[in-house]
C-alpha cells in the first residue's frame, strides 16, 4: 500500500489554499453578532457588523441532512445552499480560534448571498488532509421575511 509523504502533503495542501484564489470567490457577507453587557451589566446591547468574505457556494447540490417543514400540503425542503470557505483564509483574517475553527455564532449570526439572508443551519469539516482539515461548509436555511404581498 503507498502511503503519501510529508512533502506530498505539503504540495497537496499547498494546491488546495491556492485554489481558494481561483474557485472560492463568491462574495458572501457574514452578519456578525455582537453582545455586549452594558457600562452597569443591567442588559445587553447587540449590533452587527458585516464582513466581506469569499467562498465556494453550492446551491442544491445535496442534501447534508434534511431540513423539512410540516404543513397541510405536505413537507416545504427549506435547505437552500452550502458555503466552503478556506481555514487558511480565515486563519489569516483572524476568524478562527486556536483549534483552527471559524468563530462564528451559529444561533446570532446570518449571511448574505446576493441579496438573501440565511441562518447557519450545521457546518462541519470537510477537504482533511492528513493532519488538518482544509475547509468548514456551513449549511444555510433561508430567513424568510413577508415584506407586502411577496415572501424573501
Amino acid at each position: 500500500m503507498a502511503h503519501m509523504t510529508q512533502a506530498q502533503w505539503d504540495a497537496y495542501r499547498a494546491v488546495i489554499n491556492e485554489w481558494q484564489e481561483d474557485a472560492f470567490q463568491d462574495d458572501i457577507t457574514w452578519i456578525k453578532s455582537i453582545v455586549r453587557l452594558s457600562k452597569h451589566g443591567e442588559d445587553n446591547k447587540q449590533k452587527f457588523i458585516n464582513i466581506e468574505l469569499k467562498g465556494l457556494v453550492q446551491y442544491n447540490y445535496f442534501r447534508a441532512w434534511p431540513i423539512t417543514q410540516a404543513t397541510d400540503s405536505g413537507e416545504i425542503d427549506k435547505e437552500s445552499c452550502m458555503i466552503y470557505l478556506n481555514l487558511a483564509y480565515l486563519e489569516n483574517l483572524g476568524y478562527t480560534n486556536e483549534h483552527g475553527q471559524f468563530k462564528f455564532n451559529p444561533g446570532m449570526d446570518r449571511f448574505k448571498l446576493r441579496g438573501l439572508t440565511y441562518k447557519a443551519f450545521g457546518d462541519s469539516h470537510a477537504g482533511q488532509a492528513h493532519d488538518k482539515p482544509l475547509f468548514t461548509f456551513i449549511i444555510l436555511k433561508r430567513e424568510e421575511r413577508e415584506t407586502g404581498n411577496e415572501i424573501y
